[in-house]
């Protein structure tokens, strides 16, 4: 579901290309405010997990876009 938005936001679908992976976004945090060694290159840093369960991951919130934009049409 594409609102507008450049890019995906929290309970929104989003494909990592970092990863290859599409999940649904969580939160975005500012690198700021974690506490945790990121090694992000960006300033914020998008938590994902899975829309049918599994491993969630982290990935930089600058790179995260739509499916629909990520994967070409037939």
């Amino acid at each position: 579901m594409n609102t507008g938005r450049t890019a995906p936001g929290p309970g929104q679908e989003a494909y990592d290309p970092i990863s290859d992976r599409t999940g649904v976004v969580q939160a975005i945090h500012a690198t700021t405010e974690l506490f945790f060694d990121h090694k992000m290159t960006g300033s914020r840093v998008a938590f994902l997990r899975p829309a049918r369960g599994g491993v969630e991951w982290t990935a930089d919130a600058a790179t995260l876009r739509f499916p629909t934009e990520a994967k070409p049409c037939p």
